[in-house]
């Protein structure tokens, strides 16, 4: 090999390999920097999917409280009433919140639903379906039935609370 082309190829060798290390630099990094953010954003939107849950559960856990405010108030007044007591709320006032607001409990069945937890909307439905016998009979309820029902009441659904917390300490 002439001086001239040892020459060039030594040029080569000292341009090329800088301009290939570049190169592959360059392809590496934009491999990086496409599997980091792809990753980034697929746990971005687990979070936000996991504080939105939290949000309806929360939501879910605040419906159910007023509808317990209401229906409560109504036993409460209901079992006065059938022993003949003056109550701090008027009679036909809470009746009449019973079936006015009732949408902050439909909104929490319907969560329960979209949700898809079973446990605790079976814990919903037993309560329901004690309330349901103080609105059907109300004051025609025995003093007994209704001291029975209004104690149940007030106890507030326990079992519900506590199938939605198990949710909650998940998230």
């Amino acid at each position: 090999m002439t001086p001239a082309e040892t020459q060039l190829l030594s040029d080569a060798v000292k341009i090329g390999f800088p301009v290939l290390g570049t190169i592959a630099g360059t392809i590496i990094g934009g491999v990086s920097t496409y599997l980091l953010s792809k990753l980034g954003h697929k746990h971005d939107s687990k979070k936000e999917l996991s504080k939105r849950r939290f949000d309806l559960l929360m939501q879910t856990a605040n419906d159910v409280t007023e509808f317990e405010h209401l229906i409560g108030t109504y036993a409460t007044e209901v079992s006065n009433k059938v022993q003949g007591l003056k109550g701090a709320v008027d009679f036909e006032e809470a009746k009449s919140n019973i079936y006015k607001n009732n949408q902050p409990l439909r909104r929490a069945r319907m969560a329960l639903k979209v949700l898809g937890l079973k446990e605790a909307e079976i814990s919903l439905e037993k309560y329901i379906e004690i309330t349901r016998e103080l609105i059907r009979f109300g004051p025609n309820l025995s003093k007994e039935r209704a001291s029975e029902l209004a104690k149940k009441i007030v106890l507030g659904p326990v079992e519900f609370y506590e199938a939605l917390s198990k949710e909650l300490s998940i998230v």
